[in-house]
This record gives structure tokens, sequence and C-alpha cells, in this order.
């Protein structure tokens, strides 16, 4: 179905050309660029799903570009799933535009009222979590190209794709310049035949002081003497990716009333024996492991959904857990009260990218368990992947992820150097990837 949908996707974007002689008929609103008159940017992206990365990427991306823009006319706006849950994540100047999941027209409306798209997203060209994120970012770019506006991709992540989706993504995004956020990243653009050059993550300058004061006093709360040593660990089911699209699986569900699996309308999570026999082996060490970790410490422990979708291995994990604890999950703190937490810590032990890439302000030890190359990425550019990076599916996971919380411990000054010594680095990365985007900019308009 997902190969149905780019084929919907494609048709939609030849016909995208059309919409400019059809506003003049008044059947449709298209805007064009004149000189003069305010600029209008869309940021194209995952947010208002209460994902915490996804949106300290973009609250972050925001402000690094009102700073840069500060003296041109230029208005942002910024895609959401629901504008209750980004409220007051951005400055007033910020305009909201709202979609939904299914967003072909919407997302065809959005790029036909402004002049520029920023592709926001970090799995941008990744089918890790869904090929349906890859064709949603697809078609905003086939979009812009058919109606000869400019489209950039901003410290994006590129996979290796293969089949209709790289035909797809070299198609559609092939007047798409991309900042890309890793050498890998680059290798499988230009390998696409797609241009670029290598940038950062956004979310490096992420700041959340007030975030950090709520969250001393809700750990208080929920138990902390505000003395023992704060464990967090940031789950999730690294087994139920990608979520594809199947309309048996919808009609068995509407059958049998059991929605555990379903994403969101036809797409569904992955799931086989083998996979949960898989998550199982997951939750246990993580839970064997933590427990061990805050026994010998006497830590506390403090559970983290990244995502609202974490929510539910949150409370399974909890429930293994003999420590004294606490879950925080973004379904209800933002992102700003999730980075404070994170800030916190004296150790993490992370499934989710975002929460090493924020934690690391605080130059934090991590122990990382991953599915995702962003976060194996991240730990071998700061020389933490030989002691403390561990694969998901790694044999004796239990005694590896012990083995390397019991390192951090004894070695929290050296990884706090290797940290500290690359956060300049990433930041100064930010700064030049602004700057390129608004020398980019004026190339094509100002």
């Amino acid at each position: 179905m997902d190969k149905i949908l780019s084929l919907i996707v494609r048709l939609v974007v030849w016909f995208s050309r059309l919409a400019k002689p059809l506003s003049h008929v008044g059947l449709c609103h298209y805007e064009e660029y004149v000189k003069g008159q305010q600029l209008k940017v869309l940021l194209v992206g995952y947010n208002g799903a209460r994902n915490t990365g996804a949106d300290a990427r973009v609250v972050a991306l925001t402000q690094q570009l009102g700073q840069a823009l500060e003296t041109e006319d230029v208005e942002l706006t910024v895609m959401t799933l629901d504008t209750d849950n980004v409220k007051g994540y951005f400055s007033e100047s910020i305009r909201m535009w709202h979609f939904t999941t299914v967003f072909i027209f919407s997302l065809l409306k959005a790029c036909s009222r402004h002049h520029v798209a920023i592709l926001c997203e970090g799995s941008t060209l990744t089918p890790t979590f869904a090929d349906a994120l890859c064709v949603f970012f697809c078609e905003a770019a086939g979009i812009m190209q058919r109606q000869h506006k400019p489209c950039i991709a901003y410290g994006s992540e590129v996979g290796q794709l293969h089949g209709w989706l790289a035909r797809l993504s070299r198609d559609l995004c092939r007047d798409t310049y991309f900042i890309v956020r890793t050498e890998e990243s680059l290798r499988n653009l230009q390998a696409l035949g797609l241009r670029g050059h290598v940038g950062t993550d956004t979310a490096w300058t992420f700041q959340s002081p007030e975030g950090e004061e709520w969250a001393r006093q809700r750990l208080m709360e929920a138990g902390w003497d505000g003395q023992q040593p704060l464990m967090g660990v940031a789950p999730l089911n690294p087994y139920c990716w990608p979520v594809r699209p199947s309309v048996w699986r919808w009609l068995k569900a509407q059958l049998t009333r059991d929605f555990s699996l379903q994403y969101d309308k036809l797409y569904f999570f992955s799931d086989s024996p083998e996979r949960r026999a898989g998550f199982e082996r997951y939750l246990s060490a993580m839970a064997a492991a933590v427990n061990h970790y805050s026994q010998e410490h006497h830590a506390f422990v403090v559970i983290l959904g990244m995502e609202q979708l974490d929510a539910g291995v949150c409370k399974l994990l909890e429930q293994r857990l003999g420590a004294p604890h606490a879950v925080f999950t973004s379904k209800t703190s933002n992102v700003f009260q999730m980075t404070g937490l994170l800030r916190q810590l004296n150790i993490l032990l992370t499934s989710r990218y975002h929460a090493s890439v924020l934690s690391m302000e605080h130059a934090i030890p991590i122990v990382a368990v991953s599915i995702d190359a962003r976060l194996s990425g991240v730990m071998r550019e700061v020389g933490l992947a030989d002691n403390y990076l561990i694969q998901a599916g790694d044999h004796d996971l239990e005694n590896r992820i012990t083995t390397s919380l019991q390192r951090a411990e004894a070695h929290q000054q050296e990884i706090g150097e290797k940290i500290r010594h690359h956060l300049p680095h990433y930041k100064k990365q930010t700064m030049a990837m602004s700057q390129f985007f608004v020398s980019w900019l004026k190339e094509k308009f100002l």
C-alpha cells in the first residue's frame, strides 16, 4: 500500500503545477513570491505528535533562523498534527499549519501557499520507522519542484534506500538541497544522485531553564530525596518498527475490537512471534540492568517516554523495577519539561537518539542500546561507541548493558570531557547551517 501511496503522490505532484493557473479562476489558493513582499517559509515536519526530539529540533530551528533572519522580512510557518500539543513552544511570530496523517492534499495546500519549504524532520529519507514518512517528505519536495519553488532539507538523515522508494526520492527530491547530519547520510544521499553537505542536528542549541526548575520540583514530589543519584532510562520497542499499512489488519481490528497494534488509521506496527520474543528479551535485559545499577548505587530511577508511543513500554518497564522510581512521558510533559528531566540525571541508559542529544548539554554519561543509526552515529562521533554503544539485537544483552553502566559509573569524568569537547563543534555547526540557509535564501529571492 505504501507503493500505491507513492503513485498517488506522484500524480498529485504532477498536478501541483496546475495550482497557479487554477488560482487565477478562483479554484485554489496559490502564492508566488513577488520581490518586496514578505517571504513565506514552510517548515515541513512531524510536529504535534508529542515526540520530544522532533519538537526540540524545530523549536531550536525556529530560534536559530529567527536570529539569522532578524533583518529580513520572513514569516515562518510550522506544520503540526495538533496545535494544542505545541502551545507555548514557539514565539508569537511563528504561524501554525494544521495537517493530518492523511497528508496528501493538506500538504499540497500548504506548499502551494508558501514560497520556500524546509524539510525539518531528522528521519527525512530513512525507512527505519515508516516508508510513508519518506513519501511525505518526497511529496513536499516534489510539489516545490513542480511549482519552481526552493526546498531544503535541514539536519536530515538519509538511509540506504532501494527499489521504488529510492526511485521516488531520486525523482522528487532532485532539486532539493540537503544539509545532512552525518557523513554516512551524505554517502547515501550521493548514491541517490542528490546534492548536499554535512551539518548537524538542530537540537544541540535547545535550552530549557524553566524545564530544569520544574523537573527538580517534580522529582522531589515523586519521591526523590534530592541527594540520591538519578538514573534515567529512555526505552522504546525496537521491534515494532517500521509501521506499514494493511487493509486486512484494519478489517481484523474492526471485527475483534483489538486496536493494540494500530498506529493510526490503516497503519499498524510490525508484529510476529520473533519480534515479540525480541522485545521481551530487550525489556528483560533493560529492567535487570537498571535494577542492578540502582541497587548497587542506591539510585532513584527516572523512566522517560520521549514519544507518547513509548508510554506503554514505560509502563511495562516500570512493572519490572524494584528500585524507587518515577515515570514521565511526553503524553503529559512538554518538550521543555522532558529536557529538564534529562538534564537532572547522573547517568542515562537510552534507546532514544534525542534523549542522548538533549542530555549532553550537561555532559551526562550515556549508555546507548540502539536500533537507530542516529543514536549509533552520535555515540561514535563523541568517542563513546567502543565502550558504551550496544545494539538491541546483541547477544548477552543484559550483561553487556550492566558492564557498560558499571564502566560509565567509573569513568564519568572521562565521558563528560569527551562530550564537552564536542559540544562547541556541534553548536558551531548549527550556526554555520543557519548562515548557509540565509545565503541560500538570498541567492533564491532576496
